[in-house]
């Protein structure tokens, strides 16, 4: 009623705890390719939480390199200047989860937590020279107590060479999966 003075309700526990948790997920989704073309990304994850917040985790992942402007030029003068094939990609990540959130969808709430991650790997392909750099951002919907749904996004950085350039390319990843 108006007029009376509000109880404070406190912070609430999470029903979701990550604390020494092993998380191990699988995603796929969209790689959009810098000096490359575009094209579909699958793969999966395991990761371990040192804390409520921190934890680490190691993905692996699949995605075809093709160069589709390349095509009509190695049409006409009949000589192939890039190689297509499927591009692998090994990243350790460190995972920060400062955002704990809860939010109502349907009858009910979910809880998600936002979470920064940055980390180094390998792309194998012969395209790709060196280390691989990226970092980005996810949210984790807490649907049931077992399963989690993730949407992520990030930079993947590296040195590449296509069509006889080689520079240092920003790929944009997105992905959705199961944890």
């Amino acid at each position: 009623p108006l007029g009376q003075p509000l109880k404070p309700r406190g912070v609430q526990q999470r029903d979701f705890k990550r604390n020494k948790a092993i998380v191990l997920g699988a995603q796929g989704g969209l790689f959009g390719g810098d000096l490359t073309s575009s094209s579909w990304v699958a793969g999966g994850s395991l990761g371990f939480f040192f804390t409520e917040d921190l934890g680490f985790q190691a993905e692996f992942a699949m995605t075809p390199l093709t160069l589709d402007l390349d095509a009509p030029p190695d049409k006409f003068f009949g000589d192939n200047r890039f190689t297509p094939g499927m591009s692998y990609l090994a990243m350790g990540h460190l995972l920060w989860s400062p955002v704990h959130a809860k939010m109502k969808m349907g009858g009910g709430i979910v809880h998600a937590d936002f979470m920064f991650f940055a980390g180094a790997g390998r792309q194998f392909h012969d395209a790709v020279q060196g280390i691989s750099l990226d970092a980005g951002m996810a949210l984790d919907l807490f649907v049931t107590r077992a399963l989690t749904i993730r949407f992520d996004a990030r930079d993947l950085m590296a040195v590449q060479e296509a069509a006889g350039e080689t520079r240092y390319t920003n790929h944009i990843v997105a992905t959705v999966g199961l944890a």
